[in-house]
């Protein structure tokens, strides 16, 4: 399974990337070794870098979770890259390095793809502000204050290199398909194509190759690099295996998955072999528990049924001594007569003539041991240690008390062992959560985000132009029979539309969207606190004009009767969701303050539209919600504004 990217899909990806130029940095994340770059454009909306040092560098659209607290090295590149404009992004001379070169203060943050990897932040000098890992070699230091180098290349030119140069290149190798993908660290499958496009074996030695089979190869190197991509991702069975951004002859008869873009190809391959890494580290987690609990589970089984058996002994034994007590007595009686009389040596000679004369009272001991104090007796089959110094009734309560002992040993134990049975099937029950999944991809906007936009209370869509372009289109593309069409009635003002959705439009409705249109038109800019607004059904609006006279272009005239409305000049700006996204939209206050949770009343007034942005973007994050500033400049209403309380 292919883990990193070569020089040939950095090659292709940053040709890609370059699209990202202009683009400004609104956020910095580091999300499980990956640096996120939050990437925003008014013209692209909001895009997301993923570097992962030493592995992989694309655009996603997937939504990763922010974590809680920024880590230190994505807190310093908020504090360097925040707001900077994109200016390049660039491979150097085929390199597995990105360099993304920024304005303003010139900031230069670097990528490297090789080996370990890493991400560097330089200054516009190239002396290193931080690497995302501080490294030492004998020809460079990736250490704050230290000036950028590169690490020794293969120092070729592949497009200036001619057969000569190849042959020299690729000295040394054990065979050609090593020589290219280490001499001219091409990597093992663009060598291998390189080898298969050439019809050239790749296990030809180098001391072997002919003037023909170098020029082969110049020829399939260049015209794999010169030709347009067509990006994929190869398969074995249901596992990705491998991406690249051409089709490879090494490939035919396998499955693949086309895309059409190099980025998506690699973010949708990154992304499952991330959630296999993940899924495969969760399955060994799991065994490792499960092996863990059986293991426990084994020796708490055991330990459980020690102590049973145990206890059961030790309460078999007080019963025995309970039901034999006379007999055990009456030994102990006369074990000790003998004792007193003859000594213990002597009690226990005459102890073993009264055994083999088979005396009644010596039946039931198997042994004695007078030094010791102790004896052994047989009842009913089980052997049972007495101390000959205590009687029948107290020998009995030893063993009950050992058997209450061992009894409250084994209650727990028991309760041990079920907790540790719970554990396991709680954690055989959770299997399914081993499959992790992918990071959701973020939503495509929808068709009237493109346009001013908001939900009506009563849940109506009510679209705005945003120029002469976007009024023409809501009235001639968007405008239909059962909808309702509003203008204000003042030169510069969007045509707006209510969306009927095949049912009646409330007079709530109508009024928000008239305060909608107020709040958008040049009434804002001139500071006015009313304005009248009129609608009227689509089949009044023609762009036909009386005769004789001129409609400018892009106005329309209304035929029949105008139902005016006075509506304050004002507006909401709120936060909604959008197919799981938060999306800033601005409208009345009642319309805005039904779908979102948090919202911002705004006035006519004399900030400036960007600071005002940045004040509402503020008490949103206060309320733990964080959008674009951007997003929210680009929803306001033309021209400066204020916040009111």
């Amino acid at each position: 399974m292919k883990l990193s990217m070569s020089s040939l899909d950095i090659m292709v990806c940053v040709r890609e990337l370059k699209n990202a130029i202009g683009n400004r940095v609104e956020n910095v994340y580091e999300i499980e070794g990956a640096v996120i770059l939050r990437l925003y454009s008014k013209e692209r909306g909001r895009q997301d870098l993923v570097i992962q040092p030493g592995c992989r560098i694309h655009l996603t659209t997937r939504v990763y979770q922010a974590p809680k607290q920024p880590t230190s090295f994505a807190m310093l590149l908020r504090k360097h890259l925040e707001n900077a404009e994109i200016l390049d992004i660039v491979q150097p001379d085929f390199e597995r390095i990105v360099e993304i070169r920024f304005g303003g203060e010139g900031k230069i943050l670097i990528a490297e793809l090789f080996g370990e990897g890493n991400i560097v932040l330089c200054d516009s000098q190239r002396t290193i502000i931080q690497p995302y890992r501080t490294a030492a070699w004998r020809h460079r230091s990736l250490k704050a204050g230290f000036p950028y180098l590169y690490p020794p290349g293969t120092d070729v030119d592949l497009s200036g290199l001619d057969a000569a140069g190849l042959k020299g290149k690729l000295d040394g190798a054990q065979d050609i398909v090593r020589g290219l993908a280490v001499n001219l660290g091409l990597g093992g499958p663009l060598a291998e194509e390189v080898c298969a496009r050439a019809s050239v074996g790749k296990g030809l030695k180098i001391d072997e190759i002919s003037e023909k089979e170098l020029k082969d190869i110049l020829n399939a190197l260049k015209e794999i690099l010169s030709s347009e991509p067509a990006p994929c991702i190869v398969y074995e069975g249901d596992q990705p295996v491998d991406f690249t951004p051409f089709e490879f002859k090494t490939h035919l008869g396998r499955k693949v998955k086309r895309f059409s873009s190099f980025n998506e190809a690699l973010d949708e391959y990154f992304s499952t072999v991330a959630v296999m890494a993940a899924s495969e580290s969760r399955k060994k987690d799991y065994e490792r528990k499960v092996e863990r609990l059986l293991k426990r589970q084994l020796e708490q089984q055991q330990q459980f049924g020690d102590l049973y058996k145990r206890s059961s002994e030790s309460k078999r034994k007080a019963d025995l001594i309970a039901i034999h007590h006379f007999q055990i007595d009456e030994a102990r009686k006369m074990l000790d007569q003998l004792r007193r009389a003859k000594g213990w040596q002597g009690a226990l000679e005459a102890f073993q003539k009264a055994k083999e004369a088979r005396e009644s009272w010596t039946l039931p001991i198997k042994s004695v041991d007078f030094k010791e104090g102790k004896m052994e007796v047989e009842l009913a089959g089980e052997t049972i240690e007495l101390d000959l110094r205590a009687p029948a009734f107290e020998n009995s309560t030893r063993y009950y008390k050992e058997y209450r002992t061992l009894a409250e040993k084994a209650v727990g134990a028991r309760k041990a062992l079920e907790e540790t049975e719970k554990e396991l099937e709680a954690l055989r029950a959770g299997i399914r959560e081993i499959e992790v999944p992918p990071p959701p991809k973020r939503r495509k906007p929808k068709w009237f985000e493109r346009h001013r936009w908001f939900i009506s209370s009563d849940g109506h869509l009510v679209i705005g132009g945003r120029d002469a372009q976007g009024n023409a289109e809501i009235v001639e593309k968007h405008m239909e029979p059962n909808d309702l069409y509003l203008h204000a009635e003042i030169i510069g003002a969007p045509h707006v539309v209510v969306k009927s959705a095949g049912k009646e439009i409330p007079e709530t409705t109508i009024v928000e969207a008239a305060e909608f249109a107020a709040m958008h038109s040049r009434a804002w800019r001139e500071g006015l606190g009313t304005l009248d607004v009129y609608w009227a059904k689509p089949d009044q609006v023609s762009k036909k004009a009386p005769s004789g006279t001129y409609l400018p272009k892009g106005s329309y005239i209304i035929q029949g009767k105008k139902n005016l409305l006075k509506v304050p000049v004002r507006a909401a700006v709120g936060v909604m969701m959008l197919d799981g996204e938060n999306v800033v939209v601005c409208g009345p206050k009642s319309a805005v303050q039904k779908h979102s949770k948090v919202f911002v009343e705004v006035y006519p007034g004399s900030t400036k539209k960007s600071e005002l942005a940045r004040q509402i973007q503020v008490k949103f994050r206060i309320e733990g919600i964080e959008v674009p500033v951007d997003e929210i400049e680009r929803a306001l209403p033309p021209g400066t504004g204020e916040i009111r309380e």
